[in-house]
């Protein structure tokens, strides 16, 4: 009988510590939450805090939840300072595959066009969160020439990135030029009457008078200038020569009337022949028969193929060219030294090709006011 009551008094003293012990352990749900909750998604966050380019303003203001940023610089800027920040420490970040350091800024360069950074943020669960930022580097705009040399003949003005048009005289016994121009900025692409000028530069044949040869310089965002060489050959002496003799005064001699002071014009050809016996006719002028010296030696084109090949005497041409061409230079060399030739009315040799399939160009060549000749090139892009 005594075990029953000690067992009575045993659970007696089991139920009240139970009750103590559950009054002096009890932990606020508060609390609890304040000291865990917020370091388990600290740990997670995989974001940017901060993103900076120093002197540069981006197409919109950095966010956290803004993935996709721009901006544009001129083509000076050849370099800028990027800051990336993560909001978790604990994050590695990397831009375009290399490790950079949370809250320090790096120096990256930039090259003409595009420049696409692409940004990750990790965290050690594996997690990842990526941003891009575009930066648009401007083309460069500069289209001046620093310097040009001639193989032979001095330019006139003396060079100036400014001046564009100068004039050269060279002597007859030099067949070519070499044209050796220099751009300012590398970028820069030159060509020398339509061809591409190479490290040696361009050979340009000289015809006996005037040539006008054209530098076309196309900065890198397209922008083009032209260059004008007007080049004047010393005449050889037959051609001299000829000139001289078609030049010469009228000849005068005494009419049949013998009058003091009296002179009338005849041709000096009629006078040799028939000075003996004068008659009425070489008492006037004889004008003998014109032949035209407004007449082409050559003409040649960049590009294309030709219906015929090219003579003096023959003055319309068709000229197929694929449809891809945009442009071509002529090169008309003319017969006779003293003669002007104009393409479409001016001195340029550079003809934009319309957006059809045919253009026509006309070459006019005058030789003194009354003697012209026109030849015509009909250019036909293939279909």
């Amino acid at each position: 009988m005594k075990q029953p009551k000690a067992s009575k008094a045993l659970n007696a003293m089991l139920i009240i510590s139970m009750v103590w012990l559950g009054v002096g352990s009890y932990i606020p749900s508060a609390y609890a939450e304040t000291n865990t909750a917020p370091v388990q998604e600290n740990q997670s966050e995989t974001t940017l805090s901060k993103l900076e380019i120093e002197g540069i303003e981006l197409d919109q203001k950095f966010a956290a939840d803004l993935y996709e940023y721009a901006a544009t610089v001129g083509n000076e800027i050849e370099t800028m300072k990027l800051l990336v920040e993560s909001t978790n420490p604990e994050s590695s970040i990397t831009i375009n595959g290399h490790a950079v350091i949370s809250g320090a800024a790096g120096t990256y360069s930039l090259q003409t066009g595009e420049n696409k950074f692409i940004i990750f943020v990790n965290n050690d669960s594996g997690t990842a969160t990526t941003y891009t930022l575009t930066i648009t580097r401007e083309k460069n705009a500069n289209n001046l020439l620093q310097n040009i040399e001639l193989s032979k003949g001095e330019l006139s003005p003396k060079f100036s990135s400014a001046v564009t048009d100068y004039k050269v005289e060279v002597p007859n016994e030099v067949p070519e030029v070499t044209i050796k121009p220099t751009a300012i900025e590398t970028t820069s692409t030159i060509k020398v009457d339509g061809s591409l000028v190479v490290k040696d530069g361009v050979s340009v044949t000289l015809p006996v008078g005037k040539t006008d040869i054209i530098i076309t310089v196309t900065a890198e965002n397209g922008v083009q200038k032209t260059y004008t060489i007007h080049v004047t050959q010393a005449k050889a002496l037959e051609d001299k020569a000829i000139e001289d003799k078609a030049g010469e005064d009228k000849i005068t001699t005494p009419n049949q009337n013998n009058k003091p002071g009296f002179t009338q014009p005849i041709s000096k050809a009629n006078n040799r022949t028939n000075s003996t016996q004068p008659t009425t006719q070489q008492q006037g002028f004889v004008t003998p028969e014109k032949v035209s010296k407004a007449l082409l030696s050559s003409l040649s084109v960049s590009e294309g193929t030709w219906d015929s090949t090219f003579t003096s005497e023959e003055f319309t041409y068709h000229v197929k060219v694929s449809s891809d061409v945009e442009e071509i230079t002529l090169k008309p060399i003319a017969k006779y030294s003293s003669s002007e030739i104009l393409i479409e009315g001016d001195n340029s040799k550079t003809i934009k090709l319309e957006d059809d399939k045919k253009t026509i160009i006309s070459v006019v060549v005058t030789n003194y006011e009354d003697d012209r000749k026109t030849y015509v090139l009909v250019i036909d892009k293939e279909s």
